[in-house]
Formats: structure tokens, C-alpha cells, sequence
């Protein structure tokens, strides 16, 4: 009879013992399960971090305030395809009204070859927008077209709204509209979707208002240090270049150049 009971006890401590090893061994594998979702979520919380950050990059554009075009300095000149520039190519700036018939007609005859070079790397191209036939014409049309431009390249599309700008001036002293602006123009310039939400977000609350302004300002500043505030004006490596004005038709690329490279 004690055998029995002894048998039983032992057989009895086994299976307390084995229950203990089970949920001990149950306990592990609820941890690792544990751990291993865990894992996941963090990596889960990590990568969705990631994205929002580089989403937040890339459309890291201020709903407020002021800000400077992403081509341009604070001084208010653009620098179209800075990175394709060839090791000492010239300098071509380009002052510039958008209420200007002068500007219009010089653009007709050399913008596309001066964006062809610029594409090419051949030369170092700059516009500097100038508002001042505003008091002329007793409008804000120059000051609007510019800011439009401002909130284009933010999006971009700085080069091809500036065309588009110039191909359709309105006769001198009715000036352009918002509807143009912010939306025919825009369209015509390939800003679409996200990205004329952001630019008529920026024209409609004048958030390049100011650089505008100053652009200008440092534009007449520079100019009448050479005796004269008109436009358009061209410059070649930061000296006046009057050889623009001996086209008498429209010339080719190759020949816009070796003009251009005279005055060098």
C-alpha cells in the first residue's frame, strides 16, 4: 500500500513538474510572439515615420509668411538650369518687366535660343523681374505676374510660366488678370493637380510678395549704377551688353552664342 502511495506521489510530482515545463514553455513562446509583433510595430512605426518625413520634405513648402523662390537669390535673380553650366560658359542676365513691350519683342526674337543654351550648358542664364512700369501704367499687373512667377517656381515651373507670361502680354496698360495668372496661364504651363494647389495657394495669399518687391528694388540699385533704369536690359558676365539689339531677325542658337561670347 505505501509502494502505491509512493508511486502515485512520484507519478503526481512528474505531472505537476511537466505542467510547470508547459507553461513555462508557454510563457516563452507568448513572450517571443510578443516581442516579435512588437518588433513589427516599431519597424511598422519606423518606415510610416519615414515616409511622412520625406512626403513632409518634399512638399516643404510654408502655408504662411513670406518665402524666396527655390531658382532665385533674395536679391531677385533667377538661375535657370545652374547645374548644367559648363566650366566658364558667360553670364547672361536678363532685366526684365512683364508689362514691358520691349521685353516681349526681345523675347520673341532670342527667348527660345537663350533656353536653348541655357539647357545645353553654353551660358549661365539669369533673369531679374523688375515691377517699376506698375507706377507708369498706374497698375499692379508687373508686381502680379512677378509673384505669380515666384509661386510657379516653387512648383517648378519658373521657365515655362515665364514664357507663357510673355506669349500672351496684353496690350500695353491693360495688364494681365488673376483668372490669367493663377489659373490660364498656370495650366498652359503644365502646373497641375498638388502642384497648382500649392502655387495658387502661395499667388492668392501673396506669399512671394516680398521678394518681389525687393527684387525690384536691388534691380534699379544695379541698374543705375550703369546710368540707366529701362528695360529689357542684358548683361554678360555682370558688364552691359548692348549686342542683343544688332539681330535683325531672329538668329539661331549658334549665333546668339558667338554674339554673346564677344563680349565675353
Amino acid at each position: 500500500m505505501a509502494d502505491k502511495k509512493a508511486t502515485t506521489s512520484s507519478t503526481s510530482r512528474r505531472a505537476a513538474l511537466r505542467a510547470q515545463q508547459q507553461a513555462q514553455e508557454t510563457a516563452r513562446k507568448r513572450r517571443r510572439i510578443i516581442g516579435v509583433v512588437a518588433g513589427v510595430i516599431i519597424i511598422a512605426v519606423g518606415v510610416i515615420a519615414v515616409v511622412l518625413g520625406l512626403n513632409h520634405k518634399s512638399n516643404d513648402v510654408p502655408t504662411t509668411g513670406q518665402i524666396t523662390p527655390p531658382s532665385a537669390t533674395t536679391d531677385g535673380v533667377y538661375t535657370l538650369n545652374p547645374n548644367k553650366a559648363k566650366k566658364d560658359v558667360p553670364t547672361v542676365t536678363v532685366f526684365q518687366d512683364y508689362q514691358c513691350p520691349a521685353c516681349k519683342d526681345a523675347e520673341d526674337t532670342l527667348g527660345k535660343q537663350f533656353n536653348e543654351l541655357s539647357a545645353k550648358g553654353e551660358i549661365r542664364l539669369q533673369y531679374h523681374t523688375m515691377t517699376f512700369l506698375d507706377q507708369n501704367m498706374q497698375n499692379d499687373s508687373s508686381t502680379r505676374a512677378a509673384m505669380a512667377a515666384a509661386a510657379a517656381d516653387v512648383v517648378g515651373k519658373y521657365e515655362t510660366y515665364h514664357d507663357v507670361v510673355y506669349r500672351h502680354q496684353p496690350e500695353e496698360g491693360v495688364g494681365y488678370t488673376d483668372d490669367q495668372l493663377r489659373k490660364t496661364f498656370a495650366e498652359e504651363a503644365g502646373i497641375t493637380g498638388k502642384n497648382l494647389t500649392t502655387f495658387q495657394h502661395i499667388y492668392d495669399n501673396k506669399q512671394t510678395e516680398q521678394f518681389v518687391k525687393n527684387a525690384n528694388d536691388k534691380g534699379l540699385q544695379e541698374l543705375q549704377k550703369f546710368g540707366s533704369a529701362s528695360t529689357p536690359a542684358f548683361f554678360v558676365n555682370g558688364k552691359p551688353w548692348q549686342g542683343w539689339q544688332n539681330f535683325q531677325s531672329v538668329p539661331s542658337a549658334n549665333e546668339l552664342l558667338q554674339a554673346i561670347k564677344k563680349a565675353h
